[in-house]
């Protein structure tokens, strides 16, 4: 086989860049490990560079194509999953539909699904996770939201669960080993 038919591809979808280096990060990761990889938008306050605009109504292809599918989540997903008001003046516009959306769809499909720091909690809310094993950003309120949503909370930095691969915290190294397993 040539390289080509090796060559996998990922898409990083991004509600919130304010968790810093949690989207470069996890690029130079999926990079690393020679993937191609896209950026799908699902917020109009990002700001990075994006291929695909998702931020307007999700599109029932999107995912179609890749093989592997990142959640970038950043502090929205943590506020909007715990309820909590946010702090600050700019509050990301993220499409909460759409961005449920992908994530059912990632999730259900069987695509190796990533899901960084506060957005296992936000998957779990939505029942994607009952019955898996999973870990999160390491706070009692997220813990408790897998918990309640029948999520096993396992302490440890990534767990990988099927396609879902949660991590509780983002570096270059933790992505590129949790992927290469």
């Amino acid at each position: 086989m040539g390289f080509f038919e090796w060559c996998m591809k990922a898409l990083i979808i991004v509600a919130d860049t304010s968790y810093e280096g949690e989207y470069s990060m996890a690029v130079q990761a999926l990079r690393q490990l020679g993937m191609e990889v896209s950026t799908g938008l699902v917020s109009k306050t990002v700001n990075v560079n994006f291929d695909i605009d998702i931020t307007d109504r999700l599109s029932e292809d999107v995912l179609n194509g890749y093989d592997v599918v990142v959640f970038i989540g950043g502090y929205w997903a943590y506020y909007a999953v715990t309820g909590k008001e946010m702090p600050g003046k700019v509050k990301p516009m993220v499409n909460k539909e759409v961005f449920e959306g992908l994530l059912t769809q990632s999730v259900s499909s069987g695509r190796k699904t990533i899901l960084p720091l506060a957005t296992p909690a936000y998957a779990a809310k939505l029942g994607l996770l009952r019955g898996r094993k999973a870990t999160v950003y390491p706070t009692t309120d997220l813990i408790s939201i897998l918990r309640n949503n029948g999520v096993e909370y396992v302490n440890e930095d990534f767990v990988i669960d099927g396609n879902v691969v949660t991590l509780k915290r983002v570096t270059v190294e933790l992505l590129t080993k949790a992927l290469g397993k």
